[in-house]
């Protein structure tokens, strides 16, 4: 009988390690963490007037691509169209950028946009416009702006107030907007800023071989201090034609590439014609890759 109750024991015991065995997680197969929402980051599409390269057919080819990706929207970096070196020409700076809002809203899901140093434009119903923001306005809204999606909180920041030290800053009364929007977020939620002029590149160190702030805002300390402390994820960037990640402590700055990459003119500096594609998984945790969307200078006649 003893021996009976023993092996029943044993039995059980093994029965019981075996199943706890079982439930546990193995190293490298923990559960998977499903994804919450994907978005794409289109910068430096540069439609021009004389549709240079036919980036009007590209410019659709790179909206299909992300639309085939399922994202839940684009995220627009700025140099949007080619308008500031038109002078004089008010209609054809205007019909450029109806061209561009045309376009993209032919892909037919949510769209949010930057403002670049290219979209400026310095002329307003015949008069003059000093800082050249009036076109984009007009299309696009306010110059900077902030929106929700899925817990996460979006910034479009517009970093071409000139200043003493240079051509590129945030003003001070768009860096008090700023502390006022970030103060209703509050700490936790997960913020992501767009802005076209890099605040943080290292473009000339690497492609000139020198030091130079020219093709970055110059109050990025300024801009850094006021986020400092929220739960920044990432900084999106333009400008620089170029893929180019900088982590800087807990925080990702990544120029990212060009729509147009040359220009409409070929692969600039390596960097193919493309777009950023971001994930967001439900632990909001980021993750990106530079999406090379087919386009090429030879079918730019299709």
């Amino acid at each position: 009988m003893k021996k009976n109750c023993l092996n029943w024991f044993l039995s059980a015991a093994f029965l019981f390690l075996l199943g706890s065995c079982a439930n546990k997680v193995k190293p490298g197969q923990e559960p998977e963490v499903k994804e919450k929402f994907t978005f794409a980051y289109f910068t430096d599409v540069h439609l021009n007037k004389d549709n240079r390269g036919n980036g009007d057919v590209a410019l659709r080819m790179a909206l299909s691509d992300a639309k085939n990706k399922r994202v839940d929207f684009i995220l627009f970096g700025g140099d949007n169209a080619d308008a500031d070196a038109l002078g004089d020409a008010e209609h054809t700076a205007d019909s450029l950028h109806e061209r561009f809002k045309s376009i993209v809203d032919e892909a037919g899901i949510p769209l949010y946009f930057t403002i670049g140093n290219h979209d400026r434009y310095y002329r307003r119903n015949g008069e003059t416009d000093t800082l050249g923001f009036g076109l984009f306005e007009k299309y696009f809204g306010n110059t900077f702006d902030s929106f929700d999606h899925k817990g996460v909180h979006f910034i479009t920041l517009n970093g071409l107030f000139p200043c003493e030290k240079g051509p590129y800053s945030v003003s001070p009364e768009e860096m008090e907007w700023l502390k006022s929007d970030l103060q209703k977020v509050g700490k936790e939620v997960p913020v992501v800023v767009s802005i076209h002029v890099p605040m943080l590149s290292l473009y000339y160190p690497v492609v000139e071989g020198n030091f130079k702030g020219a093709d970055m805002i110059c109050n990025t300390k300024d801009v850094f201090e006021v986020l400092n402390g929220y739960n920044v994820q990432l900084v999106l960037q333009g400008h620089q034609h170029i893929y180019e990640q900088i982590q800087e402590r807990n925080r990702w700055f990544v120029t990212a590439g060009a729509v147009s990459a040359y220009w409409w003119g070929g692969a600039f500096l390596e960097t193919e014609e493309g777009y950023l594609l971001v994930r967001v998984d439900e632990n909001n945790r980021f993750s990106w890759e530079y999406v090379d969307y087919g386009w090429s200078v030879g079918n730019n006649n299709n």
